[in-house]
Parts: C-alpha cells; structure tokens; sequence
C-alpha cells in the first residue's frame, strides 16, 4: 500500500512527457545510465542543526514522526525524444516520503484538499548527467519543494451498529515543506541505484504560525525492509522502554532455511547494513555512501 502510494503521487508526470523506467534486469550493463531503482528506500535521518521561530517551537517536531514510517520512494524519468522513445541523455528524478504521502492520500480521501501552491506532494529534480560520475554518483543537485498545507480531517466515530470498529482518529491540520537538494545515487553495475544520499531542510509550521526548520543529511537503502523482532504470530515486540527489539538477522541478503528465513532480504549481498534501532528498519551501516563490502 504505501508503495502503491508513492507511485500514484508520480504517475500524472507521465502525461507530461515523461517516462518512467525500471532496469532490474540490467546489472550486466557496463556503463548504465542514472537510474534508481523503484523500490522503497529505508531511510536514516542524521541531524545537523534546527532553528525555530520562537522558544520551544520544535518541541512537538523532530525526526520522531519520520522514524514510524522512514520508507522513500525514489523514481527515475526521462523525456520522450522526436520518436516518442525515453531520451537517457534528459534524466529526471522524483522523490516523495511516506510520510508526508500518507497524510496527503488520507486528506485527499477525505476531501480535504492541498492549500500549499509552491510545491507538490512530492519534489522533482534533473540530473546533472547522462551517466555516473568518476565515483559512481548521479546527482541530482537542484530539487522542487514538496510542500503539503492540509486542513484538519475530524475523527470518523464507530458506528454501534457494526461489530467491527470503523472509528478513525482525526488527522491535524499539518504544514510540511520539504526541500532536498544533491541527491546522490550510487549506480554500479553491481549496486544499480539502491543506495542514496542527500540534505534535507524539513520545515514544519504550527497553527500559531511559529516555524521549526530542521537541516538533516539523509542515507537510503533499497528495499526497504523492517528488523523489528517478531513474536510467534507476526507481531512486533518491544523492550521495556517502549524501544523495538531488533533482529539483525531480518536484513540478511542470504536465505537460512534451518532459521526460518526461506529466502533472503533483497538487499544487495556487498552491502555493509544494520538494523537501525530508531526505525526498525534495515539501514546503510553508518553515515556514508556507498555502504560497501
């Protein structure tokens, strides 16, 4: 579902004359073109500096709310040459959080409307190149704002004839820019755009106006995959403080039939990873990109 979401913010730019391509069956390419592939990214926030407009006005923000959903989608595009084919010279980028996704869909649904008129659900930004640098990098370094102004969406009651709950809590009214800029992938053709970096200036305005602007350097790995330890019907357990506990072993890329795991993770088997204990999620192990073994 969230990917689902992710995708539908970015399917319209099609109908500009941009195509999307996906190149998982290319690893052999020597020389690919910037790409990144389409799968959800996991995505570690590190802080460098927040401002506020007037004390304690980040209080109520922080990297808290992206930490419960940390998945990004990234997705390449191309505009169509004078035969109508992608042109690989003319890359694109778009790039839209799951958070920030969710809280757009369920307004939408709700019929409450985007107020923001400079910027979009998600950002779009072109590469710099046709190829990967000297250090395997497509960047894309100028990025549009994703900018979501949403209305309160009041709390959907049970209804008492049902026996299912049907009740919703209310969704607050939210004011969230955010604004990247040099996105970095790394393509190989052994790592075909599954590791990412880039900065990240998130602004979040209060109903009273005050502002919180936290700056981050932001890594991502593809797939996303979660290493929160699971109990034995499926459900996420948590230490004492209320913190997840982790199963490293969740983001192996090697299957281990004699432990459960019929098959792998998906992660790229040279990728050096960790479970990150504020997402749960399997991340890129420290703060660089490449992440490789």
């Amino acid at each position: 579902m969230k990917v689902a979401r992710i995708r539908r913010a970015i399917v319209p730019l099609a109908m500009l004359g941009i195509v999307a391509m996906c190149f998982s069956g290319c690893a052999d390419e020597p020389e690919p073109n910037c790409i990144a592939t389409t799968a959800p990214f996991a995505v570690k926030l590190l802080e460098r500096d927040r401002q506020e407009s007037t004390t304690g006005a980040c209080d109520a923000f922080g990297p808290a709310s992206f930490n419960a959903d940390p998945e990004v989608g990234l997705a390449p595009f191309y505009a169509r040459d004078s035969k109508g084919q992608p042109d690989y010279d003319k890359g694109s980028l778009a790039i839209q959080t799951a958070e920030v996704g969710k809280l757009y869909f369920y307004a939408q649904d709700s019929g409450v409307d985007n107020a923001a008129t400079d910027g979009t659900v998600y950002s779009l930004g072109a590469f710099n190149g046709s190829k990967p640098d000297a250090d395997h990098f497509c960047t894309a370094p100028t990025m549009s704002p994703t900018h979501i102004v949403l209305a309160d969406v009041p709390a959907v009651p049970d209804d008492p004839t049902t026996e299912e709950d049907e009740s919703v809590p209310e969704q607050p009214a939210v004011d969230i820019k955010l604004d990247w800029s040099n996105v970095k992938v790394y393509v190989t053709a052994a790592s075909y755009g599954t590791q990412f970096a880039a900065d990240l200036t998130d602004t979040r305005t209060a109903a009273d106006g005050s502002t919180c602007t936290i700056t981050y350097k932001a890594v991502g790995l593809a797939p996303a995959v979660p290493c929160n330890l699971l109990d034995a019907d499926g459900n996420p357990l948590s230490n004492d403080d209320g913190t997840p506990q982790l199963d490293l072993s969740a983001c192996d890329p090697l299957a281990d039939p004699a432990k459960g795991r019929s098959i792998g993770s998906g992660i790229s088997a040279n990728t050096r990873y960790e479970c990150d204990a504020a997402t749960a999620f399997c991340t890129i192990a420290g703060d660089t990109v490449p992440a490789i073994e």
